[in-house]
């Protein structure tokens, strides 16, 4: 695929992925606005924690399946089955200790949690199946479908609140439509490879030994992920469990939009992955670099520049304003570091990878408990882990260049 070609794949990516962070984006604009930040607080604590879940689920199977469907074809079926199995029982195993994390923080986050596990459960089949779809080359349809669905439930979750209803009927309405997007997507990948029959077949084979086997040659993508998540969403959590609810939504508020921004890296790492895998060219490992490189300073320059008016026009939380101008900062960090992620992860560099991403999870969690409890504090947090990240990164692929 050529240079042109991962930019296409990589924009429409990033408009799938738009319209998901966006449309949620929006929705958390109406809590605020609707119930006040203590609320948004709550929200974001039950979204996050569910989120960690998913990834822990998730096993790594996001980024490991598209490469190994690129690679074989033939044995999506296999590998598709496997991974939904292994992702429900990690499902079944995390959710207890998240609903406990969440009560630490309130009763009401407890209940919505369990309401957005829901979601991230039918998520892990989603997302199972847009992987194998990806590495059958099959990048656009199946994310802007997934997109629509997103879109179609922040709607019904805007809906809800408009219409006078409680914050927990809108995580549930969220999860409903979440359901049946995972079906959707199931039918879409019983047409690409003619039948189902084959998933069906390849389940009632499974065996234990399967599951491990898979697990153990996945454990540095799973270790990634799971690092990748403490250092993006643990600080949230431990800032709920340290302060009121009205200081998380603060914090939450400037969160959500680096959040937003944080599509493009993602799209650029999804598009950019499979290619690199069966066909590293210097060249084409260049693009990426370069590209990730202009994405990570024009994101953080406009989030930096346009952090007051967007805060002004979106949450109305002068409080968030500050920590707003540092996550643009942090932004900026996280791009630039996830474009050298991509390079070394195609690179077979999984190992080196999991374990800087690992080291800075641990200091990042620690540095979480020792740090003041506000949302300035916690902005800073992300600020140093996201550039520490790129650091290392960048030094290790300039030594690997030398030799």
């Amino acid at each position: 695929m050529t240079q042109r070609a991962i930019l296409r794949t990589t924009f429409w990516l990033s408009v799938g992925d738009a319209i998901t962070l966006l449309a949620y984006a929006v929705v958390a604009i109406i809590i605020a606005r609707t119930f006040g930040p203590a609320v948004l607080g709550t929200y974001s604590l039950a979204m996050t924690v569910a989120g960690i879940v998913q990834i822990i689920a998730d096993a790594g199977y996001n980024i490991w399946l598209p490469r190994a469907v690129a690679h074989d074809t033939s044995a999506a079926d296999k590998l598709v089955s496997i991974a939904l199995v292994t992702k429900l029982l990690l499902w079944v195993i995390s959710t207890p200790g998240a609903v406990a994390v969440a009560w630490l923080h309130h009763a009401e986050s407890a209940l919505l949690t369990m309401l957005a596990l829901l979601d991230t459960l039918a998520s892990c089949g989603s997302f199972t199946i847009l992987a194998a779809l990806r590495g059958m080359n099959r990048y656009v349809a199946p994310q802007l479908l997934s997109s629509a669905y997103s879109l179609a439930s922040a709607c019904a979750m805007s809906g809800v609140i408009l219409a006078g209803g409680s914050i927990i009927a809108v995580v549930a309405t969220m999860a409903a439509v979440s359901i049946g997007r995972a079906v959707h997507l199931a039918f879409l990948y019983a047409r690409a490879r003619g039948s189902i029959e084959g998933i069906r077949h390849a389940t009632c084979l499974i065996r234990w030994n399967d599951i491990a086997h898979q697990l153990r040659m996945q454990r540095q993508l799973w270790l990634v992920n799971v690092a990748s998540t403490i250092v993006h969403r643990a600080p949230l959590v431990v800032l709920g469990m340290r302060a009121d609810s009205v200081m998380l939504g603060f914090f939450a508020a400037a969160f959500r939009i680096y959040s937003a921004v944080r599509i493009l890296p993602g799209a650029l790492f999804n598009a950019a992955l499979p290619l690199l895998a069966t066909d590293r060219q210097p060249a084409r490992e260049r693009n990426v670099l370069l590209f990730g490189s202009a994405v990570a300073f024009a994101a953080g320059i406009v989030l930096f520049l346009g952090a007051e008016p967007l805060i002004g026009w979106t949450f109305q939380f002068e409080e968030a304003i500050a920590p707003m101008r540092l996550l643009a900062i942090a932004s900026a960090g996280l791009s630039l570091k996830t474009a050298f992620e991509v390079v070394l992860i195609s690179r077979m560099q999984d190992r080196f990878v999991a374990a800087a991403i690992a080291t800075v999870a641990c200091a990042t969690l620690v540095a979480a408990w020792v740090i003041p409890a506000t949302a300035t504090s916690f902005s800073l947090l992300f600020v140093a882990s996201e550039w520490f990240l790129y650091i290392i990164f960048a030094g290790w692929f300039a030594l690997q260049q030398v030799r």
